[in-house]
């Protein structure tokens, strides 16, 4: 019955294990990294417990959801909208709708297997700071909640790559109602509703399978035009990027972003803290939300689509091995093409001057650029390092740790001389941008020599 579930979750389990054994450190930096933060999580969550601040259940419990719902999404799209297996087992007499629960069966376990596992290690760490934890209800609530974000998030994202986007309507309703609402009880409530949507869905699934496919083909007509190497290799990146559309979502997650962060830039301080702490913190705040949008733009518009490029070759990387092209070509045309997404973290700087000062944006705008050049020379040498490994997640994860103190670091020190109004600034300002500038070039240099050491380029 679950024949399809099974050779997913073997293939899964096979390419695991194969890139256990080619990349054994990145996957114990990453196990060490969420060991870690799982640690910090319980330490964070002690001193909410003891200081009172205004973080209520229903908060941890929504920003659980839309993890899952989002994971869920992400692996929709990679498990069966843009899977080249699918077509086998759409070619089969099985019944389409029953390919397609399989696969539904198999984002359900894992992310209910992430969830227990990631959630009994929350609760063992708390035992440790002998913390006593026992809330076997809201624990059921919780699972109830990502069972619902996981169903929901497969039925989103195949309406949102369907030739029929108005299905999205249902789905959206029932996200607004959680909005309005915002109890976790009334989430857990509507696993029903969503169990239909999931049912709904999967009788007609398989058009967003053929749409993207039509899409694909469609596209790959226009690569007969003659263009040279570095144009060629420009044009086949940003019409990845567009197609899968990245484009549009690096746009909307800047505008909300910036949305958010002045939000919290001007409320931020009432609704985190007690009064008790709002003299000693309240000043600090603001400055933390400043940084935090910014980082959270490079992360979604530098690093991700910098380690997209390379780790996606999976299936395409001897094309590269035989093709004319050198590597120092290949590095070149695909960063060149993080230029385009650079633009998309534009709308960032549009939204934010309507929550702060107009004084503050040169600066901002300063770390923005700063930040988005620093990450790109982080990721690219990681992303051609594991080129064709498919190891996204996990590179993903390690580089946000690593860039959110170096980043936090630099913004600290810049904020102080900025806030003390040093005459030197705009000089140091200058020289940390052409710094980080040769810092790209450098990276590309070292990620050219080892692309030409993995895949064996002249």
């Amino acid at each position: 019955m679950l024949d399809t579930t099974q050779l997913i979750l073997k293939d899964l389990s096979r390419g695991f294990r194969d890139k256990l054994r080619d990349s054994p450190f990145l996957y114990l930096f990453f196990s060490l990294m969420i060991v870690f933060s799982l640690a910090m999580f319980a330490v964070l969550t002690i001193t909410i417990l003891t200081t009172h601040l205004w973080v209520t259940e229903a908060d941890v419990f929504f920003f659980v959801f839309f993890a899952f719902l989002m994971k869920a999404g992400a692996d929709a799209h990679k498990l069966y909208i843009v899977a080249p297996q699918m077509s086998y087992s759409l070619s089969t007499p099985a019944s389409h709708r029953r390919t397609l629960s399989n696969i539904l069966a198999v984002i359900l376990l894992i992310n209910l297997g992430i969830w227990f596992v990631f959630s009994l290690l929350f609760l063992g760490f708390m035992a440790l700071y002998h913390v006593p934890l026992w809330y076997p209800v809201e624990y059921l609530m919780f699972s109830l909640g990502v069972l619902t974000a996981t169903i929901l998030g497969f039925t989103i994202a195949l309406h949102f790559f369907s030739p029929h986007p108005f299905r999205l309507l249902p789905s959206l309703v029932l996200m607004l109602s959680y909005s309005l609402v915002q109890t976790p009880m009334f989430v857990a409530l509507t696993l029903p509703a969503a169990v239909m949507q999931g049912a709904w869905v999967l009788s007609h699934g398989t058009l967003s399978y053929r749409y993207v496919k039509r899409k694909k083909r469609t596209a790959d007509a226009q690569y007969a035009k003659l263009r040279g190497v570095l144009p060629s290799l420009f044009y086949r990146e940003v019409t990845t990027l567009w197609r899968e559309r990245l484009f549009g979502s690096f746009v909307s997650m800047s505008v909300m972003t910036a949305i958010g962060t002045g939000f919290l830039y001007l409320h931020g301080a009432d609704l985190f803290l007690p009064p008790a702490l709002h003299r000693m913190m309240g000043a600090f705040l603001p400055s933390l939300f400043a940084f935090l949008g910014v980082y959270v733009v490079v992360l979604y518009t530098a690093v991700f689509p910098a380690l997209n490029l390379f780790l996606t070759e999976e299936k395409t990387l001897w094309i590269l091995q035989t093709v004319p092209v050198t590597a120092e070509q290949v590095v070149l045309g695909k960063t060149s093409a993080l230029a385009l997404c650079f633009l998309t973290a534009i709308p960032y700087l549009a939204f934010i001057p309507v929550f702060i000062s107009i004084d503050q944006l040169p600066f901002l705008a300063w770390f923005l650029t700063f930040s988005f050049l620093i990450s790109v020379m982080v990721a690219v040498p990681f992303g051609v390092k594991y080129v064709g490994k498919k190891s996204d997640i996990l590179l993903l994860y390690s580089l946000s740790l690593i860039l959110f103190v170096v980043l936090s670091l630099v913004a600290s020190w810049m904020n102080m001389l900025y806030t003390a109004r040093d005459g030197h600034i705009v000089l140091l300002l200058v020289f940390m941008l052409l710094f980080s500038v040769c810092g790209v070039f450098l990276s590309m240099k070292i990620s050219t020599r080892l692309l030409r050491t993995s895949s064996r380029l002249s």
